[in-house]
């Protein structure tokens, strides 16, 4: 592929977009909520190093807030598109990961940091189907200390991270095949910007609460506006 294009999927086929003409892009922004009254917020018990996590933690796999959901992916799908090289950070702080969901292109460079004056061993697996492989394990002994890798991030799917030497302790990567994605702020809103003029599917992804799509139509210069409304789901 010729240097400084994007190879884009659009209604129509695929085709060679040069870098110059992405100003000819659009975008998708809007909000991502819940329907229903929000869960009641639920804290995790710590069960060791209590002197530095202390007794408990505040859960991240559902944060809604005034019926917005936080946490959420925002992708277009079908989509083809090669990202600029990129660094996305994922902090073992205050006992708990942040961010609790990570949206990434495929072929960026993860950074892994301690925060928290105890040990965390952070351990990656790719999930594929009921199976799942390491692709990612590291001790970070102290506070300060961090590791860079570009191995995790080579192939789209779903990666589940945990702490070897803290149970409690739970994140989710995204990874991507293209650049086009948002994560939702903890007011469940999004702006995926870039995107090539035409219709597009436009997917919500909550490890939680599911799934959802929606068509869109982008036009070049101008902002679309999209919302999803999850349903609310018993017993949470």
């Amino acid at each position: 592929m010729p240097q400084g294009w994007l190879r884009a999927l659009v209604t129509g086929g695929l085709v060679l977009v040069p870098a110059g003409a992405l100003a000819q892009t659009g975008a998708v922004s809007g909000t991502v909520t819940l329907d229903g009254p929000a869960p009641a917020a639920r804290t995790l018990e710590v069960t060791k190093n209590q002197e530095v996590c202390g007794e408990s933690v505040p859960a991240t796999d559902v944060v809604v807030e005034n019926g917005n959901v936080a946490y959420a992916v925002v992708y277009v799908d079908g989509l083809e598109g090669e990202a600029e090289p990129a660094e996305y950070l994922l902090s073992n702080t205050e006992c708990r990961f942040s961010p609790p969901v990570l949206a990434t292109a495929a072929g960026g460079i993860l950074l892994v940091d301690n925060r928290d004056d105890v040990l965390h061993n952070t351990h990656l697996n790719f999930e594929r189907g009921s199976s799942s492989r390491t692709v990612g394990n590291w001790a970070l002994s102290r506070k300060g200390s961090a590791i860079r890798e570009s191995r995790p991030l080579r192939r789209a799917g779903i990666i589940d991270v945990e702490c070897d030497a803290h149970p409690w302790m739970h994140a989710k990567i995204m990874v991507l095949d293209h650049p086009f994605f948002a994560t939702t702020d903890e007011q469940g809103a999004f702006e995926v910007t870039g995107i090539p003029p035409g219709e597009h599917t436009l997917k919500v992804w909550h490890e939680v609460l599911g799934e959802l799509e929606q068509q869109v139509t982008v036009v070049a210069g101008e902002t679309a506006r999209a919302g999803f409304v999850f349903p609310a789901v018993a017993g949470l």
